[in-house]
Order: structure tokens, then C-alpha cells, then sequence
């Protein structure tokens, strides 16, 4: 099950990707994967999943810093809950 405000900010992490055309469609490729890794928390292991939506965090902070907030605070909710 999912932590509401985990929920909250994939709506804002769906409605930014809507927004982006600007991103290359493997970048986009991995962002709806990670949000779909996100989605389905209690169907699969999920150890390096903060890991890796911190790594693309960091790479967007450039040229797309409200994806990078976003996801900067994806990180921090999966931190709190424990994944």
C-alpha cells in the first residue's frame, strides 16, 4: 500500500512528465519506470529503488530542477516509510 503523500507526489511526478517534452525518451523511459516501481512497492523488491530515482534526481538538477525536486522528495517519502 502506498503513503498518501508518496501518492501525491507521483500525481506531481505523472503531471510533470506530461509537461516535459523536452526529455529524451530514454530519460522519460526510466522516469515511468521508476514511477511504476513506486506503484507496485509490495509486489517486488525494492532495495536499490531509492537509489536509483536519487541518481536521476541529481542528473535533472540542471536542466530540469522541478523533476528534480520531485523526485528529491519521492526519495525522502520512501526514506520515511522504510524502503
Amino acid at each position: 500500500m502506498i503513503d498518501n503523500p508518496l501518492k501525491q507526489q507521483l500525481q506531481q511526478l505523472h503531471q510533470q512528465l506530461q509537461q516535459s517534452p523536452a526529455l529524451d525518451s530514454d530519460t522519460l523511459n526510466l522516469l515511468e519506470q521508476i514511477a511504476a516501481d513506486i506503484e507496485s512497492l509490495g509486489d517486488q523488491d525494492s532495495s536499490d529503488l531509492s537509489d536509483r530515482i536519487q541518481q536521476q534526481a541529481v542528473e535533472f538538477e540542471q536542466e530540469h530542477p522541478t523533476l528534480s525536486s520531485i523526485l528529491h522528495e519521492i526519495v525522502d517519502v520512501l526514506g520515511r516509510i522504510g524502503v
